[in-house]
């Protein structure tokens, strides 16, 4: 796994030195990179994570965030998913117990020379907890940790000498806002002399720096002189001249991070599912709420305050995360505005007195303490629960009625993280008429037709341990849903068998994951009710006692950009499918479709991502199509059966294509000759392939250095 990158300047020679550390020697030894807040101790670690995977020098390479409260098994989660490996068997891991994940971790990384960092150390505790994984270490085996504490090492088995962080010097604070404010541009020759000023303000604090210059970015040059007057002594001064220097429709949305975790990664797209639901975003115009929620982010992005956790298949963001001092400052600043408060543990949640108007509150708790203390806050419209032990899957509410009971009033309600053991959805959710986003966690095998009395609902998440759930025809009559995702392991959700046509269609629904349907006319039904829906994930099988072809017409959703099908029990070349022209992403899953009907695909004018998955397509031969995959910029191949993948005209494919995937590939003798011209190619990854494939990716690699492409990374 890599690890995203930032733009950093003074880090050279601090990164020489903890390589230099990491890679001599043949004791395993713990470094930690140690300084104060704000320093760029993570970051730091990524650039070393990066260098040294590229460089190749470890065998396993692993990361995991700590922070001051976590959980020994949402650690070793951490760990062994971190490299990609476990990536598609996370459930299976979470039903494992410490003792056995442990092992696991012991397994993986015996007998492997390996780099494993632990950001945001507070104590030798997280070393004690998890130290039997990393007995019998092989030769050369390092251990890097951040830490605010420099006592952390000495008090370690194997703990080396700290790597203190010293403090930028002007010239470096003036180079990293240069860089953070103009990017590769010159700064405006009237503007050096002020800009150099404030950067001096700044103390040598890279995060200090890394905030001015967001908010530097957008204000116009000749009043660049109201920040550089500002006094800059302390870094919560610089947080709330950023915040105060945010459009209003911001605020809000920034102050929102102060309900999550320090640390925690959030996946954007649930996030800005609740800024929505919230009424943070306001459409003036013709574009959709996702949309200018999607603007939202990427401005505050865009200011230095929000940092890009995840990328995309082809850039956009998917998840994201703040600094812990301006995690900080968002707690703070929320409670003091009175625009939420989180409430910690038994202790605070039972001696709470709700102040006046409270419409917020976020509980960061263990579910028994959530339960036990029957907190009472009738006024509220939003409540958040963060259970403090993640992946615990034993959490539970036998009976989380009083929650339903309570808070009449809310429009937001995101429990999904307790396990409700609630066989039967529970009725006195329906009471809850305000609700604009739910998400909850259970065993529910059957949403009732009473869910429909949820009117204004508009996010509905459900996490399912049962499998099949059945939604009710009512669902169709909630016209402000928006968007319906159905999650859990080897998930699917089954529609009822009642004719659809009479319906009038959910058409604000913008994305709906999973749908599980047969091939039959009820598809083609099902589709049209959906007419708007912008990301659709559906899940096929076979109707039944059916021997004819069955077809999936989705022509006709002329907004679906983002696409996903899987198939079950689907016979070899018995589905014929139909996509809009308007799709970026498509991934197929389990089809086996015949080679000959890519062509479907290659023709389609706005894909950029294209993920051919587990016997997607059968067979040994591919032959591209002349003028195919215009704009496709992403193209992941796994477990395919192909041999033969090839091209009739080298000058004529893929002309835009920027990274290629390949997993499984265990039969594949001969690539196209067009990755060898293709100037745009940045990456090519290949795992689990036939051995020959590396001969093939060397060959690439060897003719785009011909071509002039010395910027091609080529990851084993």
């Amino acid at each position: 796994m890599e690890i995203t990158p930032e733009i950093v300047v003074g880090f050279d020679n601090e990164a020489k030195a903890l390589i230099n550390r990491l890679i001599r020697g043949s004791q395993l030894e713990i470094i930690p990179i140690v300084g104060m807040p704000g320093l760029g101790k993570t970051t730091l670690a990524k650039k070393v994570y990066n260098t040294l995977s590229s460089q190749r020098q470890f065998h396993i390479q692993l990361w995991c965030t700590v922070s001051q409260a976590y959980s020994v098994k949402d650690l070793l989660l951490q760990l062994l998913c971190s490299d990609g490996e476990h990536s598609r068997k996370n459930e299976e891991l979470r039903n494992l117990d410490e003792e056995e994940l442990l092992d696991k971790l012991r397994k993986k990384l015996l007998g492997n020379k390996y780099l494993v960092v632990f950001d945001d150390v507070w104590d030798d505790r997280v070393w004690n907890d998890l130290r039997l994984s990393f007995q019998g270490a092989t030769k050369g085996s390092k251990i890097l940790l951040t830490s605010r504490n420099s006592n952390v090492a000495s008090q370690i088995e194997y703990g080396g000498e700290p790597h203190n962080l010293r403090l930028l010097t002007d010239t470096l604070s003036w180079e990293l806002l240069q860089k953070k404010v103009f990017g590769e541009k010159e700064c405006p020759e009237g503007l050096v002399k002020i800009g150099k000023q404030i950067a001096k303000n700044c103390k040598g604090l890279p995060f200090s720096v890394v905030i001015i210059s967001g908010i530097l970015a957008t204000k116009e040059y000749e009043r660049w002189d109201e920040v550089a007057v500002y006094d800059t002594d302390e870094c919560m001064n610089i947080l709330e001249l950023s915040y105060t220097h945010l459009p209003p429709y911001l605020k809000p949305c920034l102050l929102y991070f102060g309900a999550f975790r320090e640390d925690q990664e959030i996946q954007s797209k649930k996030l800005m599912q609740l800024w929505i639901a919230e009424g943070f975003v306001q459409c003036t115009d013709a574009k959709r709420l996702e949309h200018l929620a999607e603007e939202y982010m990427m401005d505050l992005i865009g200011r230095n305050l929000v940092m890009v956790a995840k990328h995309r298949s082809i850039g956009g963001v998917r998840a994201c995360h703040i600094h812990d001092l301006l995690h900080k400052y968002c707690m703070v600043k929320a409670k003091e505005e009175n625009f939420l408060q989180v409430l910690h543990g038994y202790d605070e949640l039972s001696t709470f007195t709700e102040p006046p108007n409270l419409s917020r509150l976020s509980v960061w708790s263990k579910v028994e303490h959530f339960k036990e203390s029957r907190l009472f806050c009738p006024q509220l419209s939003t409540l958040l629960f963060i259970n403090l032990i993640r992946n615990d899957s034993e959490s539970f509410l036998a009976d989380a009625s009083f929650v339903f009971q309570i808070y009449k009033g809310l429009r937001v309600l995101d429990i999904e993280q307790i396990v409700l053991r609630h066989k039967v959805f529970p009725s006195e959710v329906v009471s809850l008429v305000e609700l604009r986003y739910l998400a909850m966690q259970g065993e529910m095998r059957v949403i009732p037709p009473s869910v429909a009395k949820l009117s204004n609902l508009e996010t509905f998440r459900v996490i399912s341990d049962y499998g099949i759930v059945s939604l009710p025809n009512t669902l169709w009559s909630m016209t402000k849903l928006r968007h319906l995702h159905i999650e859990g392991y080897d998930l699917v959700w089954s529609l009822p068998r009642e004719n659809l046509e009479n319906n009038s269609g959910l058409l604000n629904l913008d994305t709906f994951s999973t749908l599980r349907v047969s091939l039959d006319q009820r598809v083609e039904n099902i589709l049209k009710n959906i007419p708007n829906v912008r990301q659709l994930k559906i899940k096929l099988s076979k109707a039944k006692k059916s021997t004819t072809i069955g077809y999936c017409n989705m022509s006709g959703l002329e907004s679906l950009e983002s696409l996903e099908v899987w198939a079950t029990s689907l016979p070899p070349d018995r589905v014929e499918f139909s996509f809009p022209s308007t799709l970026k992403k498509l991934v197929l899953i389990g089809l086996n479709l015949p080679w000959s009907k890519i062509s479907l695909i290659e023709e389609l004018p706005n894909l950029e991502v294209l993920k051919l998955l587990y016997h997607s397509f059968k067979g040994e031969r591919w032959v591209l199509t002349e003028g195919g995959f215009r704009k496709l910029r992403f193209l992941d191949l796994e477990n395919l059966d192909v041999v033969e993948w090839t091209d009739t005209d080298p000058d004529d494919h893929f002309p835009r294509l920027q990274k290629l995937l390949m997993s499984g590939l265990s039969k594949l003798e001969l690539m196209p000759s067009c990755l060898a011209q293709i100037s745009a190619l940045e990456l090519i990854e290949f795992r689990s392939c036939k051995a020959s494939v590396k001969d093939l990716v060397q060959k690439i690699e060897e003719e785009q250095k011909d071509c002039g492409n010395e910027d091609l990374r080529i990851i084993p």
